[in-house]
């Protein structure tokens, strides 16, 4: 394994256990979403505004790791190969996270208020209705949808099986255009949802998505393609330095958090907040995974025992925190503990629990272990 692929490896592990850190986050968050599984009476704006930061690099660093191996991968299995392995490592792992799994999730909104209703009952008829959603599974659901479709390009399109790696290294005017490509159609968008557009989420059944965000999903997506042909984070190619890359992210996120605290009300947010949010949280996606690859690309080529287990089973601990993570903080709301201590247990916990699940029996049991390997 080369230490570009480390790089890599660690950036989306630790992209995952901010997954972990986020969800736990809102659970101690002042005005979090009336919706979330389990809210701690312990509340404040200091988890608020940490779940405003963690969730804008997340998602953006996700795609650009998983575009970054798509095209290599389907150059070497060809379109029909690549779409079986897929279907077997998202597709069947999505459909059975989606109808089995985030009911259970979901349910914890029942269990953690006291509300008094069979499980059965509540999956048959409140899931399938107001309470639709598929908890953290609708992301294997979208990179599923982009990665069949990067598949079919393939197939018909002789330029895109034309495509050939050329080194380049990227100018800040090409970064400035990346910008304003996922801008621009987050902006478009933002009219067609009227609360916190960059929040808002929407589901054709099939797929769950946040509508001012699917820009980003492609983008970044197609960012990480175009980075590997370009050779980026190898000797001759690009290598971002984390100095500049590191302030414009600390300066950016911290103007996204003066805006989004000016965003108490939605009904009354001027629209040239709402632009501003948009526009913020597009920039801080982009600056916070260079800066991630960058500080990533710094530290070493080198892979210690903590992060080769962390990357063989970060799929593994994505699929089943949340079936860790909530109740346990459920069961926590009764403890008497300050909510930043409840929070790095609970993260600690969910991540170590989640790790064990995935390498003794998702990466074990015949069945799952080809879709968790």
């Amino acid at each position: 394994m080369t230490g570009r692929l480390f790089l890599l490896d660690n950036l989306r592990s630790t992209a995952i256990v901010l997954v972990i850190a986020l969800h736990a986050a809102m659970v101690y968050m002042a005005y979090a979403p009336t919706w979330w599984y389990v809210v701690d009476p312990d509340q404040s704006l200091l988890f608020t505004a940490l779940v405003l930061l963690l969730d804008v690099p997340i998602m953006p660093v996700l795609f650009f790791v998983a575009g970054f191996f798509a095209l290599q991968s389907l150059r070497k299995r060809g379109p029909a190969a690549f779409a079986r392995d897929k279907v077997i490592r998202l597709g069947l792992p999505w459909a059975v996270g989606a109808l089995l799994l985030a009911p259970l999730v979901t349910y914890m909104y029942y269990v953690s208020r006291g509300i008094l209703r069979p499980f059965f009952d509540y999956w048959i008829h409140d899931f399938w209705g107001p309470f639709y959603q598929q908890s953290v599974y609708w992301y294997l659901g979208v990179l599923f949808a982009l990665f069949l479709g990067l598949g079919l390009a393939y197939a018909v399109s002789g330029q895109v099986r034309g495509l050939r790696d050329v080194v380049t290294v990227p100018s800040g005017r090409f970064f400035l255009l990346v910008l304003v490509a996922i801008a621009v159609p987050a902006l478009a968008l933002s009219p067609l949802v009227p609360v916190y557009p960059v929040d808002a989420w929407r589901h054709a059944w099939v797929l769950v998505y946040q509508p001012v965000r699917v820009p980003l999903y492609f983008g970044f997506f197609l960012l990480g393609i175009h980075a590997r042909r370009s050779g980026w984070f190898t000797a001759g190619g690009y290598r971002p330095e984390p100095g500049p890359w590191g302030w414009g992210c600390v300066v950016i996120a911290i103007a996204y958090l003066a805006v989004r605290f000016q965003m108490p009300d939605p009904a009354t947010t001027p629209p040239v907040v709402v632009v501003a949010s948009i526009v913020l949280f597009c920039a801080l996606s982009l600056t916070a995974v260079m800066a991630g690859a960058a500080i990533f690309l710094r530290a070493g080529t080198g892979a210690g025992r903590a992060w080769t287990a962390l990357a063989g089973n970060s799929y593994g601990i994505h699929y089943l925190h949340p079936l860790i993570l909530f109740p346990l903080a459920w069961l926590l709301t009764s403890v008497a503990l300050p909510g930043v201590l409840k929070w790095i247990g609970l993260v600690l916990a969910t991540v170590l629990i989640s790790g064990a699940g995935s390498a003794l029996i998702l990466r074990r049991v015949p069945g799952l272990r080809a879709a968790f390997r």
